[in-house]
């Protein structure tokens, strides 16, 4: 899965020839082990990219569990392209990305997506990344279909990079008074766009 409308941000997590020789295939508690070694005083989590509702959902929601059970704070960001169990409701804070035509993958699963944007609560977030203005124009209505249903997540937009710039963001979430936050890559402008670790 990727968004072949612009540069993945993780293309490290979808090439193959990228990620092959780093690559380590651990089941949930040796991944945790290795990464946490008991929780290390680590007080977030956040699970992505890709989409992490691909990984098996037992493994997945093993793992979840022994981080909330470490007290962390846990949240996801997802596509909303696989059905959102409810164990994962019970214990994450959703980011959900709302593919828009100018992703190359507005199509995919869009079902899906609307049917677990309604499970999502005032604490979640859809968030739209947009390329041009044809992106806002579908996002502003995607909105209004999705607060007609009831939804009850907050919703954010962002600029996706170097394919239009924020401040055409901001004017049209002004002139159309829409509710939305926004969403910048600060990591992009501090550091290289490409830059991995940071």
């Amino acid at each position: 899965m990727r968004c072949p409308g612009w540069p993945c941000d993780t293309p490290h997590a979808i090439e193959p020839s990228i990620w092959r020789h780093e690559s380590e295939k651990l089941d949930p508690v040796r991944l945790w082990d290795k990464c946490f070694d008991g929780g290390n005083g680590v007080p977030a989590l956040c699970l992505t990219g890709g989409e992490p509702f691909m990984q098996k959902s037992g493994d997945l929601q093993e793992f979840v569990e022994m981080a909330h059970a470490a007290g962390m704070q846990l949240e996801v960001f997802t596509n909303g392209s696989f059905d959102f169990p409810h164990w994962a409701l019970v214990h994450l804070q959703f980011i959900m990305d709302w593919k828009l035509t100018g992703s190359g993958e507005a199509a995919t699963n869009y079902n899906t997506r609307m049917q677990n944007a309604m499970k999502l609560k005032r604490s979640d977030s859809i968030k739209f990344v947009v390329c041009d203005t044809k992106d806002l124009e579908e996002a502003a209505g995607e909105y209004l279909h999705l607060q007609s249903r009831g939804c009850s997540a907050q919703f954010w937009v962002g600029a996706a990079w170097d394919r239009i710039d924020t401040q055409s963001v901001i004017d049209f979430v002004l002139s159309n008074k829409l509710p939305w936050k926004l969403n910048v890559q600060v990591h992009k402008y501090i550091w290289p766009p490409d830059q991995r670790g940071v």
